[in-house]
């Protein structure tokens, strides 16, 4: 029996920072904290495309520091952005949540749970981005697929390579250095899009969703350092079930990312989807069967 129903949207302020949230759902269903990806996106778009589907969750919804409609006043780090996710779980009085992470909200993931692992019961990563290093390389090579194949750090990117073709977080040398010159190359958002989107469509789509959202203050500042961020060699530390939801469309995550999530997780469920970065957007229905069945092995079960 229900005991009621949420639906509010709410401040939580922290030094240097002011966390816009939304919760909706049942108040005693399984509570599910969605950490999207970016750094510096917003949680918007997710919530508007999919957050009919999600209703018998009690969903939260986190728009991170520096991202969306979050103030952030100075630079910060991800231990940072872990300690505002607990925060948050905190403050609206949750014993536990199992976390819906995206892209590089599943950094975010793994830090809470290592820094605030009683507050932590289950992970379900979409695409998850567990090294920047590792990203970095892959942009790299790619650019390079399409541009300039003789810049001068395309040894730096090929050393990250291991015989087995997995790219080692360890051998990237210099991560900042390599995406510079891939977006030299190639330009940001051409290189992203080629690696997010197999179908345009979809891009324009979630461009359209995200364009109907007002964000914070366009003096927020962001993450510092975000091409250091690796949480790779912290995942044997979880202790909570793991199920991982791969698009193989998706260059920035399959395979390279995807390795680092798997090998030190035997136990994960994995389920392998087709699209690209925002699968939910090229097959929903497929997706969302993915997901409910993810969610229940990582603790949310309705």
């Amino acid at each position: 029996m229900s005991h009621g129903f949420v639906d509010d949207a709410l401040h939580v302020i922290r030094e240097g920072a002011d966390l816009y949230v939304e919760q909706v759902g049942p108040a005693d269903a399984p509570v599910v904290l969605f950490l999207h990806g970016g750094p510096g996106a917003s949680a918007h778009a997710f919530r508007e495309l999919l957050g009919e589907d999600l209703e018998p969750y009690r969903m939260v919804y986190l728009d991170q520091r520096g991202g969306g409609r979050s103030y952030a006043d100075a630079a910060f780090d991800l231990d940072t952005l872990a300690d505002d996710a607990a925060a948050v779980i905190e403050a609206l009085r949750l014993p536990g949540v199992t976390t819906l992470a995206h892209g590089f909200g599943a950094a975010v993931a793994v830090r809470l749970a290592v820094r605030h692992p009683r507050l932590v019961r289950g992970h379900v990563w979409l695409n998850p981005w567990l090294s920047m290093p590792v990203l970095a390389a892959t942009l790299h090579r790619h650019a390079h697929g399409a541009g300039d194949d003789e810049g001068r750090l395309r040894e730096t990117a090929e050393a990250a390579i291991d015989p087995a073709g997995s790219i080692t977080a360890s051998a990237v040398i210099d991560p900042d250095a390599l995406v510079d010159e891939a977006f030299a190359a190639v330009g940001a958002k051409p290189l992203f899009d080629a690696l997010f989107f197999p179908n345009p469509a979809v891009r324009l789509q979630l461009e359209h969703a995200e364009s109907s959202v007002l964000l914070g203050p366009s003096e927020s500042v962001g993450l510092s350092d975000p091409w250091h961020v690796d949480v790779s060699r912290e995942l044997g530390r979880l202790a909570g079930p793991v199920a991982v939801l791969l698009a193989t469309g998706d260059g920035s995550c399959y395979p390279d990312q995807a390795e680092l999530a798997l090998e030190p997780l035997p136990r994960a469920v994995t389920a392998f989807l087709e699209g690209g970065h925002h699968p939910y957007l090229d097959d929903p229905e497929a997706f969302l069967a993915a997901l409910h069945a993810a969610l229940a092995h990582a603790g949310a079960q309705t």
